[in-house]
């Protein structure tokens, strides 16, 4: 029987593998530095992207924040605007208030009765005066009473006035200033 040695074949074929593994082994490692860095530079250009979407987004909102100051400002300037017209429409609507108020003052008051102050207070009048006798006060409550700009008329204090003497009386009187067609709480024209 004849000897056959089989060991450097084994020994070729083994290093064979192992140059393959190495060499697997190697490519593997390249391949998967490759991979890493094409997924950092992608990561990479992701986060650049998201910065650039960042940045501009914060630039979309200081705009729209200071839109939303000019809206403040002018809704503020809106209502003082709204205010001021309603001031103005207030006062159209009192101005003949006044001249009727004063028209029928001149027209109720009985004689023998001076008026010293005349005094307006929103919608409320205060009368301040002298008159010769109580009854005169009385009548000229009623005719206030009768009438279309001015209601409830009320009686404050009623003083003897020693300064004028001859049994004259001091008086307070308020009412309320209205018009014809408005209307009171109670219904009342």
């Amino acid at each position: 029987m004849a000897n056959i040695n089989l060991l450097p074949w084994r020994e070729e074929d083994r290093a064979e593998r192992q140059r393959q593994f190495v060499t697997v082994l190697i490519l593997t490692a390249v391949l998967g530095l490759v991979i890493m860095y094409f997924v950092f530079i992608l990561f990479g250009n992701e986060i650049d992207n998201q910065r650039t979407r960042n940045s501009f987004l914060q630039t979309q909102i200081r705009q729209l924040d200071i839109k939303i100051k000019e809206i403040t400002t002018l809704e503020k300037e809106r209502k003082e605007l709204v205010d001021r017209m309603e001031l103005i429409q207030d006062l159209q609507k009192s101005r003949p208030q006044i001249v009727h108020l004063f028209d029928e003052i001149v027209t109720k008051m009985p004689e023998g009765m001076n008026l010293q102050q005349i005094e307006r207070k929103g919608d409320k009048v205060f009368f301040t005066g002298i008159a010769e006798s109580g009854p005169r006060i009385s009548n000229f409550m009623r005719a206030l009473a009768t009438s279309q700009w001015i209601r409830k008329p009320d009686i404050g204090d009623i003083v003897e006035d020693r300064d004028s003497g001859a049994g004259r009386k001091s008086f307070t009187l308020n009412a309320i200033i209205t018009s014809p067609n408005a209307t009171n709480s109670d219904g009342d024209k």
